[in-house]
């Protein structure tokens, strides 16, 4: 099946509120969905594929089954980690769009809690590589849309880090490998990614796991020394993405009056990145 047509049947899908269609069984759509999940057509992609495999997921279209082997497909490396390593290249929108229907998979297993251990842990483990080893921070793509593979990490961990499954070890490296995320990039960030990466962080900050000790090797990493601000344009953007971030968090912590301690260790940072 083309693209083309794989589009109009897609198309008919959600027109008919996500009712599978009588010509294929939503299992029969799951190797087109594998075979064109990271196409360059952004309305295949995102509004098409994406939407139609998530609600029936969400939905219980697809069994419990059908939905660990989703996952456990998505999870390989020719799927999230595919050309992981790659700049401006087209392999981004299979990463990111894996991650996108994995971070669906979670969502819902947050609410019905069927998903196995096993599975959480390799999907932890992939994302937080993904996350680490990705070097293309393209936002919109001309011409194929959304990539955004930095911020689908982050809200697959932003849901992650909300499951008991999740263990203190692990929370404190999501908090290391997103403050070493900020700190990389020798650009602004293009689109969201700051406020994108903050909400994990902010969520483990309300969850009060970790301790004082956990958290500030992390934030002190982004108490960027003076020399980072000299004439050097990457040194200013690097500043201007971990200020960004910082108040990110910031701003999420002030919904929670109680959490005045946490938004303190976060304002004592902020108050730190001077500029020369």
């Amino acid at each position: 099946m083309n693209e083309n047509l794989l589009k109009d049947l897609l198309k008919s899908v959600v027109e008919n509120e996500f009712e599978p269609p009588t010509t294929l069984t939503p299992r029969e759509f799951l190797p087109y969905f594998y075979k064109h999940i990271g196409s360059t057509d952004a309305e295949l992609r995102d509004d098409l594929i994406f939407s139609v495999m998530a609600n029936w997921i969400y939905k219980g279209v697809y069994s419990h089954e059908q939905i660990f082997k989703i996952a456990d497909t998505l999870i390989k490396d020719e799927f999230i980690l595919n050309g992981l390593g790659f700049e401006n290249d087209d392999s981004v929108f299979i990463r990111s769009a894996s991650a996108s229907q994995l971070w669906a998979i979670i969502v819902t297993h947050r609410e019905k809690n069927f998903v196995p251990f096993n599975t959480i842990e390799t999907i932890f483990e992939k994302t937080l590589r993904l996350l680490k080893e990705e070097v293309d921070f393209r936002a919109y793509v001309p011409d194929s849309g959304w990539a955004n593979s930095i911020s689908h990490s982050a809200n697959i961990f932003y849901e992650l880090i909300k499951l008991p499954e999740i263990n203190k070890s692990q929370l404190v490296m999501i908090l290391n490998a997103i403050c070493e995320k900020i700190l990389q990039p020798d650009f602004i960030f293009p689109g969201d990614e700051s406020e994108q990466l903050a909400a994990p962080v902010a969520e483990i900050l309300l969850s009060e796991t970790l301790l004082e000790e956990d958290i500030m090797p992390s934030l002190n990493k982004l108490k960027i020394e003076p020399h980072f601000h000299g004439q050097e344009p990457s040194d200013f953007f690097r500043l201007i993405n971990v200020r960004n971030f910082l108040r990110a968090i910031y701003f999420s912590l002030l919904d929670v009056p109680d959490k005045r301690r946490s938004r303190d260790l976060v304002l004592l940072a902020l108050q730190e990145l001077k500029s020369e």
